[in-house]
This record gives C-alpha cells, structure tokens and sequence, in this order.
C-alpha cells in the first residue's frame, strides 16, 4: 500500500567562521530562524547539513542524548511542535568519547536514536573525536531510516552494512557533496538517499540515484514527497509484462523505466494493493533474486 512521506533538505548557510567564539550561538540562531520558517509545512522527515557540527561545535559543546544541549533541544521542540521527524546534525558524547553524529528525533521530540560517523577524516581523528561503530537503522513510522555522514560515502564496507539492513531513507548531512557516490549508495542500498550540504545541490534521490528534487540558487530547502511502497525488478522477462500492468491498473500503478541501468522502479500509488503484491500478481522477479540467480547459474556452468 502507498506509502507517502514528505521529505525536506536544508541547505547549510552561515555567517559564522569555524573557531570564533561566537560561532556556536550564530549557528544555533540560523538554524532557529530557518526551522521556524519551516514550520506549518507537514514534513514528515527534515534533514540537516553536518556544517551545524562541524561550524558550531568545539568537542566541549558535545551534547549528551540523554541530557540535550542547545542543538539538541531545537531539534526536539521542532520535531514535537510540527509532528515530524528530524535527523540533525550533532557532536554527542557518551563518557568520555565524542562522535560526529546524527540524532533521530522522533515527533513527540523523543530520541529514537543515533548514528556515530563511522569513517573520520584524518583532522577529526586528530581533533579527538571518535569513530563510530557502523551502520545504524531505526525504526520509525515513516520507515526505516539510517545515516551516513560526509567522509563515511567513500567506504564500501559501510554501504554494504546499509545494503544489507535495507532502509528506506539513508540520510546523509555532509559537508561534501559526494559525487558518483550519492547515486551509488542509492542503488546499491535500494534507498532513498537525503543529503544536506553547505552547497547547492543536495536534496533527494531516488532509489535508482535519480534526483527528485536539489537544492538551487533559488532553493534553500529540497522537497519531495516520495513513496516508500517500491519494488525494485530487472527488465529482463518483466518488460514485457509492464503494459499488462498498465493496462489493469493505470495510475495506480507508477513503473519509472530509466535509460541505461537496466532495472524499473515499481510503485503502488493505491492503498487498494502494494507493490509486492504486484510483483506477486504479475510473477515479476525482483531485481536482488534476478542477480542472485545469475550469480548461481553462472557458479553452476563455471
């Protein structure tokens, strides 16, 4: 059954200059006035850039879960006062250990969780933050949501983590925009893929890595609302069987076949069915068992 959910990325703007005294509070009333004009839209999930960590955090602001700091409590009253969910961009400490994290807030301003930036860069190690210790997905009612931040998109063995707990939304605060490896992460993880940058050009990806809506110079803030009641299929014995889908279901189906990759992206639009009863109805293959019977028909002829 659809599944809808209304997603907004924020671009990370500031006035304030990386270890002046008085970054933290410039930061904070930024980040204040733009969640405030924010406010009365009905997102479901908003995501903010890791430039609030990186510019407005020394490791002595770090800020406990349990014991919210200034970042912390915005995003809480924010998330409780518009019924939403937000990951927020965050230095947490737990004992003696900070982390470069992102902090799921729940909409009642609770804490759902947190991922800890699994892959540092070199200055952060020497900084004195700590890393994290890999993926991290939680549970929400709009889906399953992980996090990735920044650095971390350029390590194989941390999206294959992802891969294989299947999010819907991998959120990714960044203060680099990643490349190639945005739409990537995307395909290989089956994910939408949310990105907040200090820069034109973040926003939300499909779960092929196309984009549905980036931030712009007219932009700030990306919005799409997306459906997280997909399947993923090969074209390989399913094309043919896609007008038949059309044909009974119309609109309510949506099969977004893009050029050069091979596979289509299947959405119920109904709550009448899911996807996957489509997938069952028609006896379409999923796009991983199309793969996995490659790979096993190939390991038998070898």
């Amino acid at each position: 059954m659809s599944r809808f959910v209304k997603i907004a990325s924020v671009l990370f703007e500031t006035k304030a200059v990386i270890g002046n005294k008085d970054a933290g509070e410039i930061v904070l009333d930024e980040t204040t006035d733009i969640l405030e004009k924010m406010k009365g839209h009905n997102f479901d999930l908003v995501v903010l850039s890791e430039g609030i960590e990186s510019t407005a955090q020394k490791i002595e602001d770090a800020e406990e879960i349990n014991n919210p700091g200034p970042f912390l409590k915005l995003y809480a009253d924010f998330a409780d006062s518009e019924k939403c969910y937000v990951a927020g961009s965050v230095k947490t400490i737990e004992g003696s250990k900070v982390y470069n994290s992102v902090a799921f807030v729940g909409p009642q301003g609770n804490s759902l969780g947190v991922y800890h930036k699994t892959n540092l860069t070199i200055g952060e190690l020497e900084g004195g933050l700590t890393p994290g210790r890999g993926a991290v997905v939680v549970d929400s009612e709009i889906g399953r949501i992980g996090g990735a931040v920044c650095f971390d998109l350029n390590f194989e063995a941390l999206r294959k983590e992802y891969s294989e707990l299947k999010p819907d939304i991998i959120v990714f605060p960044s203060m680099y925009h990643g490349g190639l490896m945005q739409p990537m992460w995307a395909y290989d993880c089956r994910s939408f893929f949310v990105s907040a940058l200090p820069f034109e050009g973040g926003g939300i990806l499909d779960p092929l890595g196309q984009p549905l809506a980036l931030t712009d110079c007219y932009n700030r803030i990306a919005v799409t609302t997306v459906n997280l009641d997909r399947v993923i299929v090969h074209l390989d014995y399913n094309l043919e069987k896609f007008p038949d889908i059309k044909k009974k279901y119309g609109d309510e189906v949506i099969i977004d076949t893009p050029a050069n990759i091979g596979p289509a992206l299947i959405y119920s639009q109904t709550e009448n069915r899911s996807a996957m009863d489509i997938v069952e109805e028609f006896e379409l293959e999923l796009l991983d068992d199309y793969l996995m019977r490659s790979i096993k028909g190939n390991e038998d002829k070898r």
